[in-house]
């Protein structure tokens, strides 16, 4: 089935990238977007996304891999301690983003190359980061916790994406108001 992709820009109403937050050198993708994306819907800053991922840390598997990696229910946990309603899915359609952006529904998306192997080094990787724009120049916007910069916002071609995105098995999660 072919996507109609759209030919003008949609942008989330909700300030995500106002309240950006870098990683820095961790993999906290997953606690960093949790206070991001919280915090943006709530209009303040109330959840700290570094304690938060030392809490997900304390609290371990199956939420967290410590140190490593937070896995989607994990995510989706969180979200719900927080007062939002918040809803994984895997399988997902290009179409389904679209229609997020169109709502106005913040989106978290899964990315990564996770059998990635450099001669017999394993390189694999996944990444947690937000879904907020489209542009029919850019790509996809997103705000990332990877990025340094103040907004967070990264642009990413929808080929690439579409390629890393369906390695991850087209994982979403999408998250509301209560």
């Amino acid at each position: 089935m072919r996507v109609q992709i759209p030919e003008v820009s949609i942008e989330l109403a909700f300030p995500v990238a106002r309240y950006h937050v870098h990683q820095g050198d961790t993999n906290d993708c997953g606690p960093y977007c949790v206070a991001m994306v919280t915090n943006a819907l709530y209009g303040m800053p109330l959840v700290d996304a570094a304690a938060l991922a030392e809490e997900l840390n304390h609290r371990g598997f199956p939420e967290r891999i410590p140190g490593w990696a937070t896995l989607p229910w994990g995510t989706v946990v969180s979200l719900r301690r927080l007062g939002l309603r918040a809803r994984w899915r895997v399988g997902t359609s290009l179409k389904r983003l679209f229609a997020n952006l169109y709502q106005n529904c913040l989106t978290l998306v899964i990315v990564g190359e996770p059998l990635r192997f450099v001669g017999r080094t394993w390189e694999g990787w996944s990444h947690y980061k937000v879904l907020v724009a489209w542009d029919p120049k850019w790509g996809l916007g997103f705000v990332d916790p990877f990025i340094a910069r103040a907004d967070g916002m990264m642009w990413q071609q929808l080929d690439e994406f579409r390629r890393q995105w369906a390695w991850m098995g087209r994982q979403i999660i999408e998250v509301r108001r209560a």
